[in-house]
């Protein structure tokens, strides 16, 4: 074993072998192109011209080194080898041997060294680039000599980002999203889209909420492109059409067309609001949305939703076509939908939730469809897995970043969630995986922060299952193996505080982590179903509370629906009493957490970021504890107002430095309805009262 550093790579390849000595890089490095002309790497090469201008501008290595980057026939296009070697004194040991790549070569060049990227294919040699980005940043000017040769597990490795539910980021920021994921690995990116698009005649819908447009799109396609990232189009257009079926103009088409008046509600929007599978017109109405919004990517496959179609057979449908099933009404709108895609040559895409609800609705289903067959607790089920490898579908496993309804990621349960994810499909021979970033509840959660959920996935779909400290599997190791529980979870974290973070501790990760996971004794959907209770006259909003209570366990939580909302905001927030009690705890050890991260980012963009939702966290658990104070009417009243109104005014000072940050990647969108989350707790407190 020799004393090479060991370096991070996100992800790991498969195998890493390091070799004896380094090698320095000059001031004036070259990158020589031997590889087929029709190979589309412009965008990557610049991307590592800049990292060595940047890297090893100061070095006072010779100008003549090159980086040869190679065609190598050998290997599987998604497929390649990194080899830094000295090219005086190879004596033959292992060290790997120069090769006939079939393309041709430049002229030679008096150089020392001999720093070659090869690959099958120009996917391939795409992905060696980004590795030799990563060797650059760890190691500016010397490099170790070694060889690295690697492919992914998953052909596809997605990500799927919700731009619809509070959040619609600006374009600048989708095209740093994407650089993100070609730097980590992944080849495709899905923009999950309910109504936050500006669809023609559709204005009803989105307006108000700052839409994606035609431009946005075609714009974002072509940067992911050049970046080899195939973007996909994702659209709700079955269930999950809340914003659609309020209007006068659609909602007819609904299944319960009668409630399109109710107040706006984040807790109603995540509930139902499905198409009437009965209603043709509620088809040509998703297919007109399918053949508005094709044409603005290259892709073939087509994200066509799908999921939660939770009203379906329970409303108008069952009027309209009282002799069907649910599986035939779901399966009929589906093929509907499949029959547009294949007119257009698109590929269709479904959340495999509802179909695996029943063998008959599997059975009616095209056979052509990739089911997304997501699951998105810590511990998973692989039994679906299986049975979609059983019936012979195409899937895609789809772990989530575990983001909704915090202003902190769940960052333990997302790495056991995508870990496992990623095993099952690795066994049941899944060909994709796709990581899901939701933001329910108004997308409080700011995705800057889904940054290590990323890296978990990009991992995880690369190289499942194993994490090397030195070196992977699949060649000579000389270091360890990490487990992918605890232990993994630490080694992954310590590599992302160093290679994401930059911070050489390596804490950075760990502590955010530790952050995230025990500061919270009152969370943001709690704040919000408190909130919404209240059906805007001081009555009970019983569809609110009907879903509030099948979140508990059966008997934990039942709301009298005589007494209203006062009674039933008291009974919710008794029913948490434990977890809220908890703040002071908690409120430590975010002070403790955020010092901490504060010290090791020394005041970076990310630690000021950090600060707004530490800041957030801490006002929230204390919000609990006021609001459980009105519920048990247990307050020194004197000293009590005091504290009440000096919290409601912490709370619209920190909504502002929020609204800050909110801005600095997205659009206003509905930022305004999470200030009416906090406005309307800020006057709660003022007043005294539930």
């Amino acid at each position: 074993m020799n004393a090479t550093k060991r370096l991070d790579f996100i992800p790991y390849p498969s195998s890493v072998r390091y070799l004896d000595g380094e090698v320095r890089l000059g001031p004036q490095t070259g990158i020589a192109n031997q590889f087929p002309t029709d190979w589309a790497l412009d965008v990557p090469i610049r991307q590592l011209a800049d990292e060595l201008r940047c890297d090893c501008g100061s070095s006072s290595a010779q100008s003549s080194d090159v980086v040869v980057l190679t065609a190598d026939r050998r290997l599987a296009d998604d497929e390649y080898t990194i080899d830094i070697h000295h090219i005086d004194g190879m004596d033959g040991d292992g060290e790997p041997e120069a090769r006939d790549n079939g393309v041709g070569s430049g002229p030679a060049a008096p150089v020392s060294a001999s720093i070659a990227i090869a690959a099958g294919g120009e996917a391939g040699l795409r992905y060696g680039i980004q590795t030799f980005r990563q060797i650059i940043r760890q190691s500016p000017h010397t490099l170790p000599c070694l060889h690295v040769q690697d492919k992914p597990t998953f052909a596809t490795r997605a990500y799927s980002l919700d731009v619809t539910r509070g959040r619609v980021p600006t374009l600048r920021f989708l095209q740093w999203f994407a650089d993100q994921l070609a730097f980590y690995k992944y080849n495709q990116f899905q923009l999950y889209v309910e109504h936050a698009f500006a669809f023609k005649g559709l204005s009803e819908s989105w307006r108000g909420t700052d839409p994606l447009t035609a431009e946005d799109i075609t714009q974002l396609d072509r940067y992911c492109a050049a970046r080899g990232i195939e973007l996909v189009p994702s659209l709700a257009t079955f269930g999950h059409m809340y914003m659609n079926l309020r209007t006068r103009s659609y909602r007819a088409l609904g299944e319960f067309p009668e409630e399109a008046d109710r107040p706006f509600s984040f807790v109603e929007r995540q509930e139902h609001h499905t198409l009437n599978a009965a209603d043709p017109r509620a088809l040509r109405f998703a297919q007109g949305l399918i053949d508005q919004y094709i044409p603005l990517f290259r892709s073939r496959c087509f994200n066509i939703g799908g999921d939660e179609t939770f009203d379906l057979g329970r409303g108008q449908s069952a009027k309209d076509a009282p002799g069907m099933s649910r599986s035939e009404l779901y399966a009929g709108f589906v093929t509907g939908l499949c029959r547009t895609l294949s007119e257009h040559g698109r590929m269709p895409m479904l959340w495999a939730d509802i179909a695996l609800e029943s063998p008959e609705t599997m059975a009616l289903l095209p056979r052509d469809i990739i089911m997304l067959n997501w699951m998105y607790e810590p511990d998973i089920d692989e039994s679906k897995v299986r049975a979609l490898a059983e019936q012979g579908r195409r899937q895609f496993v789809c772990p989530a970043v575990r983001t909704w309804n915090r202003l902190f990621p769940d960052f333990a349960g997302a790495w056991a969630n995508i870990t496992h994810m990623a095993e099952a499909g690795r066994k049941y021979g899944a060909e994709g995986m796709l990581v899901t970033d939701w933001g329910d509840y108004g997308n409080v959660n700011d995705p800057r922060l889904s940054l290590p959920g990323l890296c978990y996935g990009a991992q995880q779909s690369w190289n499942p299952g194993e994490l090397g400290t030195g070196e992977n599997r699949g060649g000579d190791t000389d270091g360890t193996m990490e487990a992918v529980g605890a232990s993994g979870f630490e080694a992954m974290n310590a590599r992302i505080s160093r290679l994401v973070y930059d911070d050489p501790s390596g804490r950075v990760m760990g502590e955010l982590a530790l952050l995230a996971g025990s500061t919270t004794s009152f969370t943001w959907d709690l704040a919000v179903q408190v909130l919404e209770l209240d059906a805007g006259d001081g009555s009970l909003n019983t569809q609110v509370a009907a879903r509030v209570e099948r979140m508990y366990d059966r008997g934990v939580l039942a709301f009298d629906r005589v007494q209203g909302c006062a009674d039933a905001r008291r009974r919710l927030l008794i029913a948490n009493r434990d977890m809220i009690l908890k703040r002071d705890a908690c409120n430590r050890r975010l002070d403790e957490g955020e010092r901490a991260i504060r010290a090791a980012l020394n005041g970076d963009r990310t630690s000021v970021l950090i600060q707004v939702m530490v800041e957030g966290q801490r006002l929230l658990n204390d919000l609990g504890v006021e609001l459980l104070t009105m519920a048990e009417r247990s307050a020194d009243t004197a000293s009590w107002t005091e504290r009440r109104y000096q919290l409601a005014a912490q709370l619209e000072l920190w909504f502002e430095r929020y609204r800050r940050s909110w801005l600095e990647i997205g659009r206003p969108a509905e930022l305004d309805r999470i200030a009416h989350v906090i406005w309307s707790h800020a006057d709660i407190l003022r007043a005294g009262e539930l």
